[in-house]
């Protein structure tokens, strides 16, 4: 008979014997390991050698800390999403700057700062509005309301763009499917990817270049203030990713799931739009690009960070920087 057991410390028991010995049958800890040998030692047939068992290890949590999750499977699910995102609001910014006149969200004129002011507000008032309703035992069905809206309005934009006057009936669909199929991500993303390129578009051709610098500069540094502040944003963030809820995008891999704020990407978008429909730049699509491109590096180092270092990270700030560092760079050199 040959039994092997691990007798810990990294040690392995191989006893070969020519007839049963029912004391070899047990297992030994590592703390008895003392008495397991004078048991078998009492057996005069059986032979009893070490072997060095090379064992192997497992994660410490420290290794698990520095593990990297954003890896290529990752990178491409972003690139996929933002390039998806991106093109889809640009294409319905330009139709509809085509199509309707465009007026300003809240001030007299689309570049007035007043418009930054009075969006600021409103997000500020919308997370409020979230915020308190977290608090009731019915927070999801409140939530699910908000979503409603919110998909409605938005993806009638992007509907109407693409099939005119059947834009309703296609988002009451769209809002239909994603109720009975809550669970599905992709539908979930494909939603969020929708409502994105409606909300981003729509604001961005209905702002001048003024009041969106001035906005995205107070909502990055709100953004620093909620993550790292009160943390409220952090909250918030696994609320709607623990239902499910079209507030973020999902990018899953084998090893983990990253769940993207959809201010993330309508950010960028808003900003993209608004240069090229109402820019003062010599090439207004080669700066709208060139905005896309560095906020797409720097939610990439986001997303990297937040992978290596295990913490929650707002990844605005950053995609702020280097769009303003983007657009200083076209007004220096003219394009």
């Amino acid at each position: 008979m040959i039994i092997q057991q691990d007798g810990g410390g990294g040690t392995k028991l191989n006893v070969r014997a020519a007839q049963k010995i029912p004391s070899a049958k047990k297992s030994f800890p590592s703390k008895n390991l003392f008495h397991a040998f004078q048991k078998l030692i009492k057996n005069p047939s059986a032979h009893i050698f070490l072997m060095r068992k090379k064992k192997t290890p497992k994660k410490t949590k420290i290794a698990q800390k520095k593990e990297n999750f954003f890896n290529n499977r990752a990178f491409f699910l972003l690139l996929g999403v933002f390039i998806a995102t991106e093109f889809i609001g640009l294409t319905v910014a330009h139709s509809l700057a085509k199509t309707i006149e465009i007026q300003p969200i809240f001030g007299e004129t689309i570049n007035d700062p007043i418009n930054a002011a009075y969006l600021f507000g409103t997000i500020i008032v919308m997370t409020a509005l979230i915020l308190l309703l977290l608090k009731f035992r019915q927070k999801r069905n409140f939530l699910l309301i908000i979503e409603s809206l919110a998909v409605l309005s938005t993806s009638i934009i992007v509907f109407g763009v693409a099939i005119g006057d059947y834009a309703i009936i296609a988002a009451l669909l769209l809002i239909m499917l994603r109720h009975l199929h809550r669970e599905n991500i992709w539908l979930r993303n494909f939603v969020g990817i929708i409502a994105i390129a409606g909300a981003g578009a729509y604001i961005g051709i209905s702002l001048g270049l003024l009041p969106i610098l001035i906005f995205i500069t107070a909502l990055s540094c709100y953004d620093i203030i909620a993550v790292f502040g009160t943390k409220h944003m952090v909250s918030i963030g696994k609320e709607v990713s623990r239902g499910n809820f079209a507030f973020t995008i999902a990018l899953p891999t084998k090893e983990h799931k990253f769940e993207l704020g959809n201010g993330d990407l309508v950010i960028p978008l808003m900003v993209a739009s608004g240069i090229m429909v109402n820019g003062p730049f010599r090439n207004n699509l080669a700066v709208s690009a060139l905005c896309i491109a560095s906020s797409f590096i720097g939610l990439a180092y986001s997303i990297e960070t937040v992978s290596k270092k295990k913490i929650a990270l707002p990844a605005l700030p950053p995609q702020t920087a280097l769009m303003l560092c983007a657009i200083l760079l076209a007004s220096v050199f003219g394009m």
